[in-house]
């Protein structure tokens, strides 16, 4: 121990910690740690091994409790286990435990090597229950439209003639394509109620939230165009071309988002 700097003692003890249930970096726990009277250096490490690999399997419940739902307590945490093998923490803040989960489920379903009409549903629809779980967090906990004055009732429409300018998106907007009613499902488990059985179906949604609120919002193929080319930053009317839709259209949309707080008017001289 007197040869290691307190920087690399540390160090050490977190790769140790995260590194469950595999072995640790180099060098054996009797060479940083002492032994107690009645357990061992390594005995005493995998205490805190065990704790936080509880933590952190009870955090993954707690961010997924749809999929959790639907696999089954034992096989969730067979995949949670899994994936927090393959991918340690990384951040301080547990909410960050799993944005990487679809993506490890994905680049391990069974079926990954086969054409996309070739695989199956039930892969899709877990990795879109991690998708849209990890989404409704995101918007649940990050940033949004709580400091801002609510929608006027009586603030005017778009007009088919507004279509030149740019939209500021709510800072708690996510569209997503998916593959189920996920959200539905999910709804339903968080409210403790038995969710219908979940089946294929291609859903576009819209999450928000105001007054700290989460809302998934069904869109239809256009609007769902057309907020997503807005998110990525297309200006209205090339947004509304993306999407195919009719200015009259684009406009109602706009105006309909814009009272549920989903979207605002850029100022002028902005775009």
């Amino acid at each position: 121990m007197a040869s290691r700097s307190l920087v690399d003692a540390q160090r050490w003890l977190q790769q140790a910690i995260l590194a469950a249930p595999r072995p640790g970096p180099g060098g054996k726990a009797a060479d940083v740690l002492t032994s107690s009277a009645r357990l061992s250096a390594q005995q005493r490490l995998d205490i805190y091994r065990r704790g936080c690999r509880l933590r952190l399997l009870e955090a993954m419940r707690e961010l997924h409790p749809g999929l959790r739902a639907w696999l089954g307590p034992r096989l969730f945490d067979d995949f949670a286990a899994d994936y927090l093998d393959a991918c340690p923490s990384r951040s301080y803040s547990m909410c960050e435990l799993d944005r990487r989960f679809a993506e490890h489920l994905a680049a391990h379903r069974p079926d990954r090597d086969k054409p996309p009409a070739e695989r199956e549903a039930w892969a899709d629809m877990i990795i879109d229950l991690v998708r849209y779980e990890r989404a409704f967090a995101e918007v649940y906990d990050g940033p949004g439209t709580e400091h801002l004055p609510p929608p006027r009732s009586d603030s005017p429409c778009w007009a088919p003639g507004d279509m030149g300018g740019d939209v500021v998106p709510a800072p708690c907007l996510r569209v997503l394509a998916l593959c189920a009613p996920v959200h539905r499902y999910c709804a339903a488990v968080r409210a403790g109620r038995p969710p219908a059985p979940l089946g294929p179906r291609p859903v576009r949604l819209a999450l928000s939230r105001r007054d700290y609120v989460v809302t998934a919002t069904e869109l239809t193929p256009g609007a769902h165009r057309f907020l997503s080319a807005l998110l990525a930053g297309s200006p209205i009317r090339a947004a509304a071309d993306q999407a195919e839709l009719a200015p009259g259209d684009a406009a109602r949309l706009l105006s309909s988002w814009a009272a549920g707080g989903w979207v605002r008017q850029a100022p002028a001289g902005t775009a």
